[in-house]
């Protein structure tokens, strides 16, 4: 696996732009990963993109990150976030 930067949008909620947003990477335990589910959870996603759990949630709140809404909190469907990640522009 190669490595690739990738350039992530600005944020465009009001309060991450007030305070800056919070562009750590992933600090949090290693998120299990069940094969067989067809979504991340937003942890899952940080970890995977190396962004903090914080500015992940943003990006999907604000409908950067592609995520369903659900009772339990968000969804991220595994083949759109794939498609989202491909489709961001090189750094």
């Amino acid at each position: 696996m190669t490595a690739r930067l990738y350039h992530f949008p600005s944020p465009a909620t009001d309060d991450m732009v007030a305070s800056g947003p919070e562009d750590k990477p992933y600090t949090g335990p290693i998120p299990t990963f069940d094969p067989d589910a067809t979504a991340y959870t937003v942890d899952q996603a940080a970890y995977l993109i190396s962004l903090s759990a914080d500015l992940t949630r943003g990006y999907v709140e604000d409908g950067t990150i592609p995520a369903i809404r659900t009772a339990n909190g968000w969804e991220i469907p595994r083949n759109r976030f794939t498609e989202w990640i491909n489709n961001l522009p090189e750094a």
